[in-house]
């Protein structure tokens, strides 16, 4: 892959599209210059936007455009936090050793490259689900000017320079595919590479057990050689948990404002699917892929994290408590209670106390999305 030499990764990269896509086309100049000028252009757009609201608007007018007005606020800290994600999390997956994948057999080998290929399937595949949500959104349609108030500001008041603006307001749809989901990519694509990292380490303990080593008569070197992998897998594992706490720490900031603008985008969008009074049936394929692929992002995140929580919970129950132990010296018990305590707790990704990346975040946000839906038709 012919990548800027600043971009290239000083580790076996296996997911490379998966890294090409979510994390080296934000990291490119061009890029970030192109994302600065957006930022700008979007806070000018909303400046302009909440002026005229306070000025001239009336309820109709609220209700018609709060789900855009909104979902600004998720774009700009999109925009604002994708290009700042990737450099903080490529940084740290360099302070992490990473093994290759080829480094503890060809069992594990095969079994990465097999779900890489399913990861970047997935990515390609949703990826073109959404650009093509952003070309129908860049397709006028009659109703456009009812859900857009930027179309209608210009039409109304710059009639002269109509075409080429809403042109270029329009390109913008072909490039938010890209961006909107790569917040949830990156943290996918880092979830992936620490478990395909736990998953070496785990294999690299289990064959603690295998006959190769058991059936070693010398004990002072049966002993040496198990205190030499307890030693490698505590210190991976103390360097997966020091890279992900430092990742953790930069995404912090970020997880508030995307908790915050997502909320607001997702009960204006609920709101105005209820109450619109137009007609949307134009608008369906519009509505259609973009809930798709942003559905598909989501899961996918969901998943990867939930699948490290489970990674560390085999770790305890099925590896570490099974192995035999009796044949140790006094030195490599202590270190496998080490090991043990170290890994009595399951490893999560915790965004706060209260949050973090699983299967009961998902059930959270259904039950919180039903609630709304109930709350706004019972209003209705």
């Amino acid at each position: 892959m012919l990548l800027p030499t600043w971009q290239k990764p000083e580790y076996d990269d296996c997911l490379w599209l998966f890294r090409t896509i979510c994390l080296d086309i934000f990291r490119t100049k061009p890029a970030k210059l192109l994302l600065k000028i957006l930022l700008y252009t979007i806070i000018l757009l909303n400046i302009i936007q909440s002026i005229m609201f306070l000025k001239i608007s009336t309820k109709a007018n609220w209700i018609k455009y709060l789900p855009m007005y909104c979902s600004s606020f998720f774009i700009l800290t999109t925009i604002y936090s994708t290009p700042r994600m990737a450099d903080a999390f490529v940084k740290g997956l360099e302070s992490l050793d990473m093994w290759s994948i080829n480094a503890v057999g060809s069992t594990i080998e095969q079994k990465i490259k097999r779900e890489t290929l399913y990861l970047n399937t997935f990515i390609i595949l949703n990826t073109c689900l959404a650009l093509t949500s952003g070309i129908l959104f860049a397709i006028p349609l009659p109703d456009d000017r009812e859900i857009f108030y930027t179309l209608a500001t210009i039409e109304d008041y710059l009639p002269q320079w109509k075409n080429v603006l809403c042109f270029v307001y329009r390109c913008v749809f072909l490039i938010l595919p890209i961006i909107m989901p790569a917040p949830f990519y990156i943290t996918g694509y880092i979830c992936c590479h620490m478990r395909f990292q736990g998953t070496m380490v785990l294999h690299h303990l289990e064959q603690v057990d295998q006959e190769l080593i058991t059936n070693i008569t010398d004990e002072k070197k049966y002993n040496e050689i198990i205190k030499k992998r307890l030693i490698v897998t505590i210190q991976k594992h103390s360097g997966i948990l020091r890279a992900s706490r430092k990742i953790l720490k930069d995404f912090h900031t970020f997880v508030y404002f995307f908790s915050v603008t997502g909320a607001l985008l997702l009960i204006s969008l609920i709101f105005f699917l209820i109450s619109f009074e137009g007609s949307l049936e134009e608008g369906y394929s519009r509505i259609a892929t973009m809930v798709i692929s942003a559905v598909l992002a989501s899961i996918h995140v969901i998943v990867s994290g939930q699948l490290i929580e489970d990674m560390t919970n085999r770790a305890f129950d099925e590896v570490l408590r099974s192995l035999d132990w009796s044949r140790w010296n006094k030195e490599n018990k202590k270190i496998y209670l080490i090991l043990l305590a170290n890994s009595v707790k399951p490893f999560r990704l915790k965004f706060s106390e209260s949050i973090s990346l699983n299967y009961s975040l998902a059930l959270a946000i259904l039950k919180s999305i039903y609630s709304i839906m109930s709350v706004l038709w019972y209003m209705k």
